[in-house]
């Protein structure tokens, strides 16, 4: 995590296993783990803004199967 100014940064790791359609694939089973990074903004001690870039290729290759 990293703080400067009003914006916090972080790195993250998400899993989970894939369950149910997500962008027009069904449900496939797979344990799906990706890294994650967000931006936020803080205004008054609180979260006003966020951006969020997941790994979104590793996530495809991950609900093909493909390691």
């Amino acid at each position: 995590m990293i703080a400067e100014g009003d914006k916090v940064v972080t790195r993250y790791k998400s899993t989970g296993t894939h369950q149910g359609n997500f962008n027009g694939v069904d449900s496939t089973g797979n344990k799906i783990t990706i890294y994650e990074t967000s931006i936020y903004r803080i205004a008054n001690g609180k979260i006003v803004e966020q951006w969020g870039f997941p790994d979104e290729v590793s996530l495809r290759n991950q609900l093909a199967g493909k390691k």
